[in-house]
């Protein structure tokens, strides 16, 4: 008898140790699925929270950007009125280029902008009076901020690029000759081919370009003839061969515009090399300058971009965020 509750009380203990090690196993097992779950987790904030915005994706000459900087310039342009951003991250990555050029190249040209600098700048793009107090600065901008969504060291920073640029134009401007060779030139498009042979015709038998676009029935008015001065080297690239080889009086052949869905025919109604340049060919000449500076200055810095595709996607959806209302 003693050994049949002897028996008993064995296999009870055997059962309540099976069970236990069941529910260790058991416990063990969710535990092991949580610790993967959470490793999960983790590994999601890490790769989706944590890791993009710190990406590298530009470096110009001594300064790097991250994907969170790239994201936020990004944001900045499109509330400055550049909306492509919302959809091209290259458009935000070539004009943060661009800017630091001038920011690390220009200042050396032209000098360091300063505080003062900046606000006679935004004043004069706000309108302010010179005489404007600080405290109708202060609301003045305040105001402007408050409905572009701008903040005040974005704008600072944009204000104190164009300063640096509006200087290193008007430096190339000064260094421009006082005169050399400049076109007046007169461009006229139509959709339709026998239009624009008729009107290369009628200039080359010595009728004005304009009138002949009248008459043609391509314009209601001469005065809707395009184009003005140009010196040579800044007409565009496209056309600036046939043009150049005009002779005052000339037209070109009829050539495929620009988007290549209509016609244009162009005509030289005066040249002169010894003439003192207009201001917009000055002007032109000027920033032909500052493209080669910036050509120049970024194969000297260096630039090396790597935005990644997943890098592109999350920058996209941070700018949407962002300019979502």
């Amino acid at each position: 008898m003693a050994a049949s509750r002897q028996s008993k009380a064995f296999h009870r203990r055997e059962q309540q140790t099976r069970e236990e090690r069941v529910r260790r196993l058991t416990l063990l097992g969710v535990g092991g699925v949580l610790a993967l779950v959470a490793i999960i987790v983790v590994a999601g904030l890490i790769w989706g929270v944590w890791l993009p915005p710190r990406q590298h994706v530009l470096t110009v000459g001594d300064r790097t950007f991250t994907a969170g900087q790239l994201a936020d310039h990004s944001v900045f342009l499109f509330r400055s009125g550049s909306t492509g951003v919302a959809s091209d991250p290259q458009i935000a990555i070539d004009e943060l280029v661009q800017r630091e050029i001038i920011l690390q190249a220009g200042t050396v040209e032209v000098g360091e902008v300063t505080d003062a600098d900046i606000r006679a700048e935004i004043s004069e793009r706000l309108g302010m009076a010179d005489t404007a107090t600080d405290e109708q600065y202060a609301t003045s901008l305040g105001d402007y901020l408050l409905a572009t969504g701008v903040s005040r060291e974005e704008l600072e920073a944009g204000v104190e690029i164009l300063v640096i640029e509006e200087r290193l134009r008007e430096k190339f401007k000064a260094e421009v000759p006082e005169a050399g060779d400049q076109l007046d030139v007169l461009r006229v498009a139509t959709n339709d081919r026998a239009r624009a042979d008729a009107l290369r015709q009628a200039a080359l038998e010595g009728e004005d370009l304009r009138d002949a676009a009248v008459a043609a029935g391509i314009y209601t008015d001469r005065t809707q003839a395009e184009m003005g001065w140009f010196a040579p080297e800044t007409l565009p690239e496209r056309v600036r061969d046939a043009i150049t080889a005009l002779a005052v009086g000339g037209a070109t052949e009829v050539l495929d515009d620009a988007n290549q869905v209509g016609f244009e025919v162009y005509a030289i109604t005066s040249r002169t090399a010894t003439e003192p340049y207009q201001e917009v060919v000055r002007d032109q000449l000027a920033g032909l300058r500052f493209d080669e500076f910036i050509e120049a200055k970024r194969a000297e810095l260096g630039v090396t971009e790597d935005l990644s595709d997943s890098e592109r996607t999350w920058i996209l959806d941070q700018v949407r965020r962002a300019t979502r209302n």
